[in-house]
């Protein structure tokens, strides 16, 4: 029996939004990582090191899931507006990050409240566990190397 036309997951279907799916696999690893790395840092550095820990969460989920929701609204553009959209994307993230930080490290009120090296610390952990998720859910699109809906002539 051949599968319906609307079944979620033919053999041999393509990924429709390979962005989302990265951002799920990325989520998900980054997760598990950020609430492990949060426990860890509780009770290492107290309330202040559990602060750290889900800021460095936060920051990493909104900066990278930024640079995935922007290539997913580029899908349907020319492959040069999808670079140019990553490029900006990239740099607009890095602009942003960068005066935050310095927002960050010459605030008092925060320095009182979060542990700074904690929070440095678990956003290069959750940072690399994204990366992994997002590679793991790269790893498993099914993406075709040639064009399955272009007229085949001879």
């Amino acid at each position: 029996m051949a599968p319906s036309a609307h079944s979620p997951k033919v053999a041999g279907q393509a990924t429709r939004h390979p962005a989302l799916a990265m951002l799920r696999g990325a989520l998900i690893a980054a997760l598990v990582v950020g609430v492990n790395a949060a426990a860890v840092s509780t009770v290492a550095a107290g309330l202040p090191g559990l602060w750290g820990a889900l800021l460095g969460f936060l920051i990493v989920v909104v900066f990278s899931g930024a640079g995935l929701l922007a290539l997913h609204l580029s899908r349907r553009t020319s492959p040069t507006m999808q670079l140019a959209v990553a490029m900006a994307s990239y740099t607009g993230r890095i602009a942003i990050f960068g005066g935050l930080l310095a927002v960050a490290l010459s605030s008092d009120g925060l320095a009182r409240h979060v542990n700074l090296t904690v929070l440095g610390i678990c956003a290069l952990v959750v940072v690399m566990g994204w990366m992994a998720g997002e590679i793991w859910a790269w790893s498993r699109l099914r993406i075709p190397i040639y064009d399955l809906d272009g007229e085949v002539t001879a």
